[in-house]
Protein backbone atom coordinates (compact mmCIF):
# COMPACT_ATOMS: atom_id res chain seq x y z
CA UNK A 1 0.00 0.00 0.00
CA UNK A 2 1.32 3.45 -0.90
CA UNK A 3 1.64 5.77 2.10
CA UNK A 4 -0.27 8.46 0.20
CA UNK A 5 -3.25 6.12 0.03
CA UNK A 6 -4.03 6.52 3.72
CA UNK A 7 -5.65 9.94 3.25
CA UNK A 8 -7.60 8.59 0.27
CA UNK A 9 -8.77 5.66 2.37
CA UNK A 10 -10.03 8.11 4.99
CA UNK A 11 -11.91 10.10 2.36
CA UNK A 12 -13.41 6.96 0.83
CA UNK A 13 -14.55 5.69 4.25
CA UNK A 14 -16.28 8.96 5.03
CA UNK A 15 -18.07 8.90 1.65
CA UNK A 16 -19.43 5.44 2.38
CA UNK A 17 -20.46 6.30 5.95
CA UNK A 18 -22.07 9.65 5.07
CA UNK A 19 -23.40 8.72 1.62
CA UNK A 20 -22.32 12.00 0.07
CA UNK A 21 -19.21 13.55 -1.47
CA UNK A 22 -20.02 16.99 -0.08
CA UNK A 23 -20.73 15.66 3.41
CA UNK A 24 -17.49 13.68 3.35
CA UNK A 25 -15.66 16.80 2.18
CA UNK A 26 -17.00 18.84 5.08
CA UNK A 27 -15.99 16.10 7.52
CA UNK A 28 -12.36 15.98 6.31
CA UNK A 29 -12.03 19.65 5.32
CA UNK A 30 -11.89 19.24 1.54
CA UNK A 31 -14.01 20.50 -1.33
CA UNK A 32 -16.35 18.13 -3.18
CA UNK A 33 -14.13 18.41 -6.26
CA UNK A 34 -11.05 17.31 -4.33
CA UNK A 35 -12.98 14.48 -2.68
CA UNK A 36 -14.10 13.29 -6.12
CA UNK A 37 -10.50 13.34 -7.40
CA UNK A 38 -9.31 11.38 -4.34
CA UNK A 39 -11.95 8.74 -4.99
CA UNK A 40 -11.02 8.55 -8.67
CA UNK A 41 -7.34 8.17 -7.78
CA UNK A 42 -8.11 5.33 -5.39
CA UNK A 43 -10.29 3.56 -7.96
CA UNK A 44 -7.58 3.98 -10.58
CA UNK A 45 -4.93 2.43 -8.33
CA UNK A 46 -7.23 -0.48 -7.48
CA UNK A 47 -8.43 -0.81 -11.09
CA UNK A 48 -12.03 -1.19 -9.95
CA UNK A 49 -15.15 0.88 -9.31
CA UNK A 50 -15.78 1.36 -5.61
CA UNK A 51 -18.78 3.69 -5.85
CA UNK A 52 -21.17 4.28 -8.72
CA UNK A 53 -22.42 7.85 -8.74
CA UNK A 54 -24.94 9.97 -10.56
CA UNK A 55 -26.10 13.55 -10.02
CA UNK A 56 -28.36 12.44 -7.18
CA UNK A 57 -27.25 9.10 -5.80
CA UNK A 58 -24.19 7.17 -4.66
CA UNK A 59 -24.12 3.37 -4.55
CA UNK A 60 -21.31 1.34 -3.07
CA UNK A 61 -20.35 -1.61 -5.26
CA UNK A 62 -19.73 -5.09 -3.89
CA UNK A 63 -15.98 -4.50 -4.26
CA UNK A 64 -16.41 -1.11 -2.59
CA UNK A 65 -18.19 -2.63 0.40
CA UNK A 66 -15.46 -5.24 0.88
CA UNK A 67 -12.77 -2.57 0.57
CA UNK A 68 -14.62 -0.34 3.05
CA UNK A 69 -14.58 -3.12 5.66
CA UNK A 70 -10.81 -3.46 5.26
CA UNK A 71 -10.37 0.33 5.37
CA UNK A 72 -12.40 0.52 8.57
CA UNK A 73 -10.06 -1.96 10.25
CA UNK A 74 -6.97 -0.11 8.97
CA UNK A 75 -8.17 3.27 10.22
CA UNK A 76 -9.18 1.80 13.57
CA UNK A 77 -5.71 0.30 13.95
CA UNK A 78 -4.05 3.62 13.11
CA UNK A 79 -6.29 5.46 15.57
CA UNK A 80 -5.53 2.91 18.26
CA UNK A 81 -1.79 3.19 17.66
CA UNK A 82 -1.94 6.98 17.90
CA UNK A 83 -3.99 6.79 21.08
CA UNK A 84 -1.52 4.41 22.69
CA UNK A 85 1.24 6.99 22.17
CA UNK A 86 -0.84 10.03 23.14
CA UNK A 87 -2.24 8.49 26.31
CA UNK A 88 0.71 6.40 27.51
CA UNK A 89 1.49 8.86 30.29
CA UNK A 90 -2.13 9.68 31.14
CA UNK A 91 -3.61 8.36 34.39
CA UNK A 92 -6.65 6.13 33.82
CA UNK A 93 -9.38 7.35 36.16
CA UNK A 94 -13.11 7.92 36.52
CA UNK A 95 -16.26 5.80 36.45
CA UNK A 96 -16.12 2.84 34.07
CA UNK A 97 -19.41 1.03 33.35
CA UNK A 98 -19.07 -2.31 31.53
CA UNK A 99 -21.47 -5.16 30.70
CA UNK A 100 -20.18 -8.72 30.22
CA UNK A 101 -21.85 -12.07 29.33
CA UNK A 102 -23.07 -13.66 32.56
CA UNK A 103 -21.37 -17.08 32.49
CA UNK A 104 -18.28 -16.14 30.47
CA UNK A 105 -17.89 -13.06 32.64
CA UNK A 106 -17.93 -15.08 35.85
CA UNK A 107 -15.37 -17.56 34.48
CA UNK A 108 -12.91 -15.24 32.76
CA UNK A 109 -13.58 -11.56 33.54
CA UNK A 110 -14.35 -11.59 37.26
CA UNK A 111 -10.98 -13.16 38.22
CA UNK A 112 -9.17 -10.29 36.47
CA UNK A 113 -10.86 -7.48 38.39
CA UNK A 114 -8.83 -7.44 41.66
CA UNK A 115 -5.48 -7.05 39.89
CA UNK A 116 -6.93 -4.62 37.35
CA UNK A 117 -8.15 -2.29 40.11
CA UNK A 118 -4.84 -2.63 41.91
CA UNK A 119 -3.09 -1.52 38.73
CA UNK A 120 -5.58 1.30 38.07
CA UNK A 121 -6.76 2.43 41.52
CA UNK A 122 -8.34 5.66 40.28
CA UNK A 123 -10.89 3.78 38.12
CA UNK A 124 -14.34 3.20 39.66
CA UNK A 125 -15.57 0.04 37.94
CA UNK A 126 -19.24 -0.91 37.61
CA UNK A 127 -19.49 -4.42 36.13
CA UNK A 128 -22.84 -5.80 34.97
CA UNK A 129 -23.26 -9.53 34.24
CA UNK A 130 -26.00 -10.03 31.63
CA UNK A 131 -26.72 -11.94 28.43
CA UNK A 132 -29.43 -9.53 27.32
CA UNK A 133 -29.06 -7.01 24.53
CA UNK A 134 -27.57 -3.79 25.85
CA UNK A 135 -28.22 -0.38 24.34
CA UNK A 136 -24.74 0.98 24.94
CA UNK A 137 -25.55 4.61 24.24
CA UNK A 138 -28.84 4.98 26.11
CA UNK A 139 -27.83 2.69 28.98
CA UNK A 140 -24.72 4.67 29.72
CA UNK A 141 -22.24 1.83 29.25
CA UNK A 142 -18.68 2.69 28.28
CA UNK A 143 -18.22 -0.76 26.73
CA UNK A 144 -19.77 -4.21 26.58
CA UNK A 145 -18.16 -7.58 25.98
CA UNK A 146 -20.25 -9.76 23.69
CA UNK A 147 -19.91 -13.00 21.76
CA UNK A 148 -20.89 -12.81 18.11
CA UNK A 149 -20.94 -10.40 15.18
CA UNK A 150 -21.40 -6.65 15.50
CA UNK A 151 -24.66 -5.58 13.83
CA UNK A 152 -24.73 -1.86 14.68
CA UNK A 153 -22.28 -0.12 12.34
CA UNK A 154 -22.28 3.01 14.54
CA UNK A 155 -20.37 1.04 17.17
CA UNK A 156 -16.76 -0.17 17.19
CA UNK A 157 -15.77 -3.75 17.99
CA UNK A 158 -12.33 -4.97 19.06
CA UNK A 159 -11.64 -8.69 18.99
CA UNK A 160 -10.58 -10.08 22.35
CA UNK A 161 -10.65 -13.84 21.83
CA UNK A 162 -12.22 -16.68 19.83
CA UNK A 163 -15.32 -18.68 20.71
CA UNK A 164 -14.98 -22.08 19.00
CA UNK A 165 -17.96 -24.43 19.39
CA UNK A 166 -17.58 -28.20 19.73
CA UNK A 167 -20.03 -31.07 20.04
CA UNK A 168 -19.56 -32.94 23.34
CA UNK A 169 -21.04 -35.74 25.44
CA UNK A 170 -20.05 -37.65 28.56
CA UNK A 171 -18.40 -41.09 28.44
CA UNK A 172 -21.57 -42.42 30.10
CA UNK A 173 -23.75 -41.17 27.23
CA UNK A 174 -21.34 -42.56 24.64
CA UNK A 175 -21.33 -45.96 26.34
CA UNK A 176 -25.13 -46.11 26.49
CA UNK A 177 -26.09 -44.57 23.13
CA UNK A 178 -23.01 -44.50 20.90
CA UNK A 179 -21.80 -41.50 18.92
CA UNK A 180 -22.96 -39.66 15.78
CA UNK A 181 -20.43 -39.76 12.95
CA UNK A 182 -22.11 -37.11 10.76
CA UNK A 183 -24.60 -34.26 11.22
CA UNK A 184 -27.42 -36.35 9.77
CA UNK A 185 -26.99 -38.90 12.55
CA UNK A 186 -27.68 -36.26 15.21
CA UNK A 187 -31.39 -36.82 14.63
CA UNK A 188 -31.00 -40.20 16.31
CA UNK A 189 -29.62 -38.65 19.50
CA UNK A 190 -30.90 -36.64 22.44
CA UNK A 191 -29.50 -33.12 22.05
CA UNK A 192 -29.49 -30.75 25.02
CA UNK A 193 -30.18 -27.17 23.97
CA UNK A 194 -29.04 -23.82 25.25
CA UNK A 195 -31.93 -21.45 24.62
CA UNK A 196 -31.34 -17.72 24.42
CA UNK A 197 -33.45 -15.08 22.73
CA UNK A 198 -34.05 -16.15 19.10
CA UNK A 199 -31.95 -19.32 19.11
CA UNK A 200 -33.37 -22.15 17.01
CA UNK A 201 -32.84 -25.95 17.27
CA UNK A 202 -30.59 -26.02 14.20
CA UNK A 203 -26.88 -26.84 14.23
CA UNK A 204 -24.49 -26.03 11.38
CA UNK A 205 -21.24 -27.89 10.70
CA UNK A 206 -18.57 -27.64 8.00
CA UNK A 207 -16.89 -30.76 6.65
CA UNK A 208 -13.24 -31.07 5.56
CA UNK A 209 -14.22 -30.04 2.02
CA UNK A 210 -15.75 -26.78 3.25
CA UNK A 211 -19.36 -27.85 2.69
CA UNK A 212 -21.96 -26.70 5.19
CA UNK A 213 -24.41 -29.11 6.81
CA UNK A 214 -27.36 -27.66 8.73
CA UNK A 215 -29.54 -30.08 10.69
CA UNK A 216 -32.51 -29.78 13.00
CA UNK A 217 -31.90 -31.31 16.41
CA UNK A 218 -34.28 -32.41 19.16
CA UNK A 219 -33.98 -33.37 22.79
CA UNK A 220 -35.84 -33.61 26.07
CA UNK A 221 -34.09 -30.77 27.87
CA UNK A 222 -33.35 -27.12 27.19
CA UNK A 223 -32.20 -24.28 29.41
CA UNK A 224 -30.89 -20.73 29.27
CA UNK A 225 -28.43 -21.45 32.07
CA UNK A 226 -24.95 -22.58 31.05
CA UNK A 227 -24.05 -24.20 34.37
CA UNK A 228 -27.24 -26.29 34.33
CA UNK A 229 -26.58 -27.39 30.76
CA UNK A 230 -23.04 -28.40 31.69
CA UNK A 231 -24.27 -30.51 34.62
CA UNK A 232 -26.86 -32.25 32.44
CA UNK A 233 -24.23 -33.02 29.80
CA UNK A 234 -21.73 -34.38 32.33
CA UNK A 235 -24.50 -36.54 33.82
CA UNK A 236 -24.97 -38.28 30.48
CA UNK A 237 -28.41 -36.90 29.60
CA UNK A 238 -27.44 -36.01 26.06
CA UNK A 239 -25.19 -34.27 23.55
CA UNK A 240 -24.49 -30.52 23.64
CA UNK A 241 -22.87 -27.95 21.36
CA UNK A 242 -20.72 -25.80 23.62
CA UNK A 243 -17.89 -23.26 23.37
CA UNK A 244 -14.39 -24.54 24.03
CA UNK A 245 -13.92 -21.96 26.78
CA UNK A 246 -16.68 -23.79 28.67
CA UNK A 247 -15.67 -27.41 28.06
CA UNK A 248 -11.88 -27.54 27.67
CA UNK A 249 -11.34 -28.43 31.34
CA UNK A 250 -13.99 -31.21 31.50
CA UNK A 251 -12.46 -32.59 28.28
CA UNK A 252 -9.00 -32.53 29.89
CA UNK A 253 -10.41 -34.32 32.94
CA UNK A 254 -12.14 -36.84 30.64
CA UNK A 255 -15.56 -35.87 31.95
CA UNK A 256 -16.55 -35.00 28.37
CA UNK A 257 -15.41 -36.14 24.92
CA UNK A 258 -15.52 -34.31 21.60
CA UNK A 259 -17.80 -35.85 18.98
CA UNK A 260 -17.67 -35.64 15.18
CA UNK A 261 -14.07 -34.32 15.03
CA UNK A 262 -14.17 -34.36 11.22
CA UNK A 263 -16.80 -31.60 11.25
CA UNK A 264 -16.20 -28.05 12.41
CA UNK A 265 -18.86 -26.03 14.19
CA UNK A 266 -19.06 -22.24 13.82
CA UNK A 267 -16.60 -19.99 15.61
CA UNK A 268 -17.41 -16.50 16.80
CA UNK A 269 -15.44 -13.52 17.99
CA UNK A 270 -15.52 -12.46 21.61
CA UNK A 271 -15.47 -8.69 21.27
CA UNK A 272 -15.34 -5.48 23.22
CA UNK A 273 -17.94 -3.15 21.75
CA UNK A 274 -17.99 0.58 22.42
CA UNK A 275 -19.36 3.82 20.92
CA UNK A 276 -17.61 5.19 17.86
CA UNK A 277 -15.78 8.10 19.45
CA UNK A 278 -12.86 10.07 18.11
CA UNK A 279 -11.19 9.96 21.51
CA UNK A 280 -11.92 6.81 23.49
CA UNK A 281 -11.55 7.52 27.24
CA UNK A 282 -8.29 6.17 28.60
CA UNK A 283 -10.08 4.18 31.32
CA UNK A 284 -11.98 2.25 28.61
CA UNK A 285 -8.89 1.65 26.55
CA UNK A 286 -6.84 0.24 29.42
CA UNK A 287 -9.69 -2.08 30.48
CA UNK A 288 -10.12 -3.50 26.98
CA UNK A 289 -6.38 -3.97 26.51
CA UNK A 290 -6.06 -5.60 29.94
CA UNK A 291 -8.81 -8.12 29.20
CA UNK A 292 -7.41 -8.89 25.73
CA UNK A 293 -3.89 -9.48 27.06
CA UNK A 294 -5.13 -11.82 29.78
CA UNK A 295 -7.46 -13.81 27.54
CA UNK A 296 -4.51 -14.40 25.21
CA UNK A 297 -2.99 -16.61 27.90
CA UNK A 298 -5.80 -19.16 27.55
CA UNK A 299 -4.21 -21.13 24.71
CA UNK A 300 -6.30 -24.17 25.62
CA UNK A 301 -9.36 -22.56 24.00
CA UNK A 302 -8.39 -19.18 22.57
CA UNK A 303 -6.72 -20.29 19.34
Amino acid sequence: MLVSNLSDILVFSEIVKLGSLSAAGKKVGLSSAVVSKRLQRLESQLATTLITRSTRTLNVTEEGQKYFEHCHRILSAVEEAEAEILYQNEVAKGILKVSVPAYFGRLYIAPLIPHFLEQFPEIELSLDFSDHFVDIINSGYDAVIRIGDLKDSSLVAKKLAVDQRVLVASPKYVKNYGVPHSPNELGEHNVLLFTHLSSQPFFTFIDFQGKEHTVKVTGNFETNNCETLMKATKAGLGIALRPMWDVWEPIKLKELVILMPDYTAPRYNIQAVYPNRNHLPHRVRVFINYVKQNLAHHKEWNY
